[in-house]
């Protein structure tokens, strides 16, 4: 009996709702797939507006700190009056962190270390990554925050911020199932930021993130 009990209380554990693009074009798919994941797993709790509460929670209780943001992420999920602002950075330059003047050795040696991502260390579109991506704020259709391009970031100082992001150019593997992408974020009020390249795997029509890498923070 009580075993079944632990079985059914684990089994009603909430989960983390995933918004899905619906989009025909692969890359803005893409974009809009991996942003939904970095959202909750890579950027700060800041879009659920109790960063504190939840930092709390995650050096006290990893178990309590799980469920808590994930019914508070849920409770956003296609809640519009409830969203943060996520600011696109598409213009300011035209190349991302990791365009240098060796920009292709650089890429290809830091590829080589991470095991995972090595598949991609002969890849002819490896420059890619120092490539940023001219994807706008009006091709993200997400479901947990609102997406403006950076522009607008002056008109909106007194509201709810998830931060600056930019993006590098995709690099795919040959199958386009696997794909690698730079990410940099910052959040200017605290001068925080760290970047890092993540690899992708296409999987019931949803870009999951397979593994990342940090390249640097600050």
């Amino acid at each position: 009996m009580i075993l079944l009990s632990s079985l059914l209380i684990t089994n009603c554990k909430e989960e983390m709702k995933k918004c899905v693009s619906q989009s025909t074009d692969t890359n803005v798919k893409l974009y809009n797939d991996l942003t939904d994941q970095l959202i909750p797993y890579f950027f700060r709790e800041d879009y659920l507006g109790e960063k504190k509460y939840f930092d709390s929670l995650r050096v006290n209780d990893d178990d309590l700190y799980i469920d808590e943001k994930t019914k508070a992420h849920n409770k956003i999920f296609n809640n519009p009056e409830k969203f943060c602002n996520l600011y696109i950075d598409s213009t300011k330059s035209k190349n991302t962190y990791l365009g240098t003047d060796n920009t292709e050795v650089y890429l290809r040696r830091i590829i080589r270390t991470k095991d995972s991502f090595k598949d991609f260390s002969n890849s002819p579109d490896i420059k890619n990554l120092s490539i940023r991506s001219s994807i706008k704020a009006n091709q993200f259709n997400l479901c947990t925050a609102k997406v403006l391009d950076l522009a607008e970031f002056d008109k909106h100082t007194n509201e709810c911020e998830i931060g600056v992001v930019y993006f590098s150019e995709i690099v795919f593997d040959p199958s386009k199932k696997r794909a690698l992408v730079f990410v940099d974020h910052s959040i200017k009020k605290d001068y925080y930021g760290r970047n890092a390249v993540f690899k992708l795997i296409l999987h019931d029509n949803y870009w999951e993130i397979e593994d990342a890498m940090l390249v640097s923070t600050s």
